[in-house]
This record gives structure tokens, C-alpha cells and sequence, in this order.
């Protein structure tokens, strides 16, 4: 055992270090990646390996060079470190979505920016907090997102049209209505049709999993000048 983690703690750099922090950080990487693969995200295995693997090596490159070049002129072992949180902010962004108003792949971009740092922790072997940061990532993708569900603040996100017969509908009206419901509004869209003098209405919501939503159906349909009601599946 004391071997071991001589192995993991070593600071030189060599062969054994490089192989048994790539190791490590594959397999943290990996835990990660299948929970957001069963999830069908657009960042999955692959990308989650490939990000905390790689910021560790980056990580050991940073430690490396100063020690094989000691007479390097302002080598700083925490540039390249630096550098990591700046490209993978750009790798994040790609991950985020944003449509009809609403923003999409949030939590995906938070966690590939937490795989890079825990892939920075095990290249710099601060093994610890690399283990401590995954069960924490690893509690926020699960338990607290099967919490946000059973808790009746978060809901579920839908987009609600509501299609009105009149150029100009009482908007007020509706979201009494909605909030009577216990439905939360994020955004509102308004579109009217000048030839037909007809409007169409879409919100982003989310609605309370112990509200029906032939229920909600039934009080918007009671409004004057609703013609049509639709939900849609986000």
C-alpha cells in the first residue's frame, strides 16, 4: 500500500508517473462521460475521457519542463495551466444550445469544465481533490438532478403555445391563469398574423410534476378568443 502511493506521489516526472495519472484520470473521466452518454448529451464517453486525459497530460507537461530544463529563462509550470480553462471555456460554449429563447446544455459545458479541472488535479497529483471533485460532479448529475424532479419548484420544461382567434390577446389574463396553475414562466414569444388577425403566443415553462396537465389545458381553453392549445416536449 505505502508503495503504492509512493507510486501516485512521487513529484518527478517519469514513465511510471505519466502511465499511472493517465490511468487514474481516464477512469474519472470515464465516470463522468457514462452518465452523461445514458443521458443522450451531446458530450458523452469519448469527450469526457478525451478532455480529462487530456488536461493531465498537459498538466504533467507543465511540471516536466521545469524539471528537465532548470535553466529555462521565466519558465512558469502554471502557464500552460492558465491556458487549459481558456480553451475549454471555448470547448463548453459548443456544448451550449440556444433555441426559441431558451438555453440549452448548461450542465454539459459545467461538466466538461470540471473534468478538465479534475484532469488538471491528477496531472498535478492532487489526487484527493481530483476524487473528491468527480463524487461531487458525479452527486450533482444524479441525486440533485432526480431531486430538482421530485421537488415541486423544478418541474418539467415544456414550450406552451396558446393560438388566439384575435390580433391582440389579453396576455394579462393568460398569465394569471398559468400562475394560478403554479406554472413558471421563463420567456414569452408573440407572433401575429396581420392578414388573418389571428396571434400565436409560445412560452417556455416549466410545470409543477403534482399539476395535470389536462388541467391546465381546460382553464386556457376556457379564455376568450383561444382557439388552439399545444404542448411541446423540450
Amino acid at each position: 500500500m505505502n508503495q503504492l502511493l509512493t507510486l501516485f506521489t512521487q513529484p518527478e516526472i517519469n514513465v511510471i508517473t505519466i502511465s499511472s495519472r493517465l490511468l487514474l484520470s481516464l477512469v474519472l473521466g470515464l465516470l463522468i462521460g457514462i452518465e452523461r452518454q445514458y443521458r443522450r448529451q451531446s458530450a458523452g464517453l469519448r469527450t469526457f475521457v478525451l478532455i480529462c486525459t487530456g488536461c493531465t497530460a498537459a498538466m504533467l507537461l507543465s511540471i516536466w519542463i521545469p524539471q528537465n530544463y532548470p535553466n529555462l529563462l521565466n519558465g512558469d509550470p502554471g502557464r500552460i495551466a492558465a491556458q487549459i480553462l481558456t480553451g475549454i471555456g471555448f470547448l463548453g460554449a459548443g456544448a451550449i444550445i440556444q433555441s426559441r429563447g431558451g438555453v440549452y446544455g448548461l450542465t454539459t459545458a459545467a461538466s466538461i469544465w470540471m473534468a478538465a479541472i479534475i484532469g488538471m488535479c491528477v496531472g498535478a497529483g492532487m489526487f484527493l481533490a481530483a476524487f473528491l471533485a468527480t463524487l461531487i460532479t458525479l452527486f450533482a448529475l444524479i441525486l440533485l438532478n432526480r431531486l430538482e424532479h421530485r421537488h415541486t419548484i423544478a418541474g418539467e420544461a415544456k414550450e406552451l403555445m396558446v393560438e388566439y382567434k384575435v390580433l391582440n390577446p389579453d396576455i394579462d389574463a393568460l398569465r394569471a391563469t398559468l400562475e394560478k396553475e403554479s406554472v413558471f414562466m421563463f420567456n414569452i414569444t408573440i407572433n401575429k398574423n396581420l392578414e388573418r388577425s389571428t396571434c400565436v403566443v409560445q412560452l417556455r415553462i416549466h410545470i409543477n410534476p403534482m399539476n395535470t396537465l389536462e388541467k391546465v389545458f381546460e382553464q386556457l381553453e376556457k379564455q376568450p378568443d383561444v382557439s388552439r392549445v399545444a404542448l411541446r416536449m423540450l
